[in-house]
């Protein structure tokens, strides 16, 4: 029905955005000036006095006054629920703590409120930022916690801290096993576990003794965490690790109307074997709550020597770290849900971790053969360009954790992996030049989710030190925001729901202060989210 039939028939559009510098992000990023919204979706986009004409007394008007409007943000992987649990943790950041002293005292504090038997639990340690360079110790803790068992998550979320009461509970000793995918770090003098506990295979010896995170406190974190994602444009998300209890506080969140995200779900595990039993597949759900992949971990991080690589690390010649799962392990869980139609998502950060991991998805594709399953490759950090052509080759896509540039890669450059390896980390630009589709993502809480400042290093590669690394591998502006929309939409098969403002997706959009294209790069972090829109409804408005 074209414009004057529907001016003929009263039908009045909910509401028109105009006089603006609509980016649609479309096929050949056209720009608009205007979009006309009904019932939560794009009716047409166009010219604003065209635009106009379809709105009548009730219709709401944003004049836009010439500021830039972009397609909401979608980001493709991060722990929503989890980040908004933590957030209520002790604090263990650089900044603000600058120091082991600095956290000792948090902890300490919290320890002199707590009874005894109750856990403290911390979040986000980097034993690289800090000034006392090293881990923390069970002897650190022990000063301000004798009694009072401690967890402390290094910043990457694949390392854990205890003190010597959570040893005892967790009945962790020099005599303890190593388990299986994970290690007990010990001293290497006594052989006495230190308190450093790697991957979930040992850090969940001691999570066991911690109370399970209550649906209560899941809701009231995900209240936290929204407020942060809504107010930098995020519309949609990929949670990377969704539970039992926190797919019943994504229920309960819409039930009680408090959740305006859209939410593709991760499973982990226990959930993911429940899916697959009662016959479930990725994309069961609806617009705002869908089934995504199956999650599944097959190593851990570069800046916790955890990520598993194919050449040792730069400082510490002798260690290559260690895969999760044996291949074959891998190969019958990835098969195993491949043939009941569910997409996998796989985290790789080193490039041996990533060879195992391509293995496996072309051993279920050998094997039951199948179109467009779109499997993924989680962070994708030190992908190789060979291993970039067979991701191609067998239909693989990835979600780069780009911000690691910024965050870590001066680290990477001078500690972990050296020069010649840093300065290709997230290759976003080889990846572009093959085809292959991606999206970028901040982890969250491993980094502020902040799409704008993903853009903005995907087109500089600035670290946190104020070095270039690797400038081949810097993208354009406009791919970057592609990163953030319509490619992070085809990782979850939306791409044709959103991910671009065109008629029919629906009517998710972040409104900015400039535009990020025609900006100087170094400025695109400093652009300021005005409004965020999801369904056509104003989500955020900065005040």
């Amino acid at each position: 029905m074209d414009i004057a039939n529907r001016l003929c028939k009263g039908f009045w559009v909910d509401i028109v955005l105009f006089n603006g510098n609509v980016m649609t992000v479309d096929s050949e990023n056209t720009v608009v000036e205007a979009i006309a919204v009904k019932d939560g979706r794009i009716l047409a986009v166009g010219k604003t006095d065209a635009i106009k004409q379809l709105a009548g007394k009730a219709t709401k008007k944003i004049d836009l006054e010439g500021r830039t409007v972009l397609p909401g943000f979608i980001e493709s992987h991060n722990h929503f629920l989890n980040y908004g649990v933590a957030m209520s943790r002790v604090q263990c950041r650089t900044p603000p703590n600058r120091k082991i002293s600095d956290i000792l005292a948090r902890i300490k504090e919290q320890a002199e409120q707590m009874s005894i038997g109750e856990w403290i639990q911390g979040a986000g340690y980097d034993d690289t930022l800090i000034d006392d360079k090293r881990h923390l110790s069970r002897w650190d803790l022990d000063k301000v916690s004798p009694e009072t068992p401690v967890l402390i998550y290094h910043v990457s979320g694949h390392i854990a801290y205890v003190n010597s009461v959570a040893l005892k509970l967790a009945g962790i000793t020099k005599n303890t096993p190593q388990p299986k995918g994970g290690r007990i770090v010990v001293d290497p003098n006594t052989g006495e576990p230190t308190g450093v506990l790697e991957e979930n295979a040992a850090i969940k010896m001691a999570t066991t003794f911690i109370s399970p995170t209550s649906l209560d406190d899941y809701v009231k974190g995900s209240k936290r965490a929204c407020n942060e994602f809504i107010k930098v444009g995020v519309t949609s998300i990929h949670d990377a690790g969704v539970s039992s209890i926190s797919l019943q506080a994504y229920q309960k969140l819409i039930d009680n109307g408090e959740l305006p995200l859209r939410v593709y779900m991760m499973a982990r595990s226990k959930l993911h074997d429940a899916l697959i039993g009662i016959g479930l597949r990725t994309g069961f759900g609806n617009e705002q709550l869908k089934i995504g992949p199956i999650k599944i971990v097959q190593d851990g991080s570069i800046q916790g020597y955890t990520g598993a690589l194919s050449k040792p690390y730069y400082r510490k010649p002798k260690w290559r770290a260690y895969l999760i799962h044996n291949q074959e392990e891998l190969n019958q869980k990835v098969l195993a849900a491949h043939k009941a139609g569910f997409q996998v998502a796989i985290h790789g950060n080193g490039d041996w971790g990533i060879d195992s991991i391509l293995d496996a998805y072309e051993y279920a594709l050998i094997k039951h053969p199948r179109k467009d399953h779109r499997h993924r490759i989680e962070h994708c950090q030190m992908v190789r360009d060979d291993q970039l052509d067979r991701m191609i080759k067998l239909g693989v896509v990835a979600s780069f954790f780009n911000t690691h540039v910024y965050y870590w890669g001066d680290r990477h450059r001078d500690i972990f992996i050296g020069p010649a390896r840093a300065r290709r980390i997230s290759p976003l630009k080889s990846a572009l030049r093959r085809g292959l589709r991606f999206g970028g993502h901040s982890d969250c809480g491993v980094t502020p989710v902040s799409p704008l400042f993903n853009i903005y290093i995907a087109a500089t590669r600035i670290t946190r030190d104020g070095k270039i690394l690797g400038p081949e591998q810097r993208i354009s502006v406009i791919d970057g925001i592609r990163a953030m929309t319509i490619d992070a939409a085809y990782l979850a098969f939306e791409e044709d729901i959103k991910g671009s403002i065109e008629p029919g997706k629906l009517a998710d959009f972040v409104i900015l202060s400039e535009d990020p294209t025609t900006v100087a790069p170094d400025k695109i972090k400093d652009i300021q989210v005005e409004m965020t829109l999801i369904g056509g409804k104003i989500v955020y408005q900065r005040a």
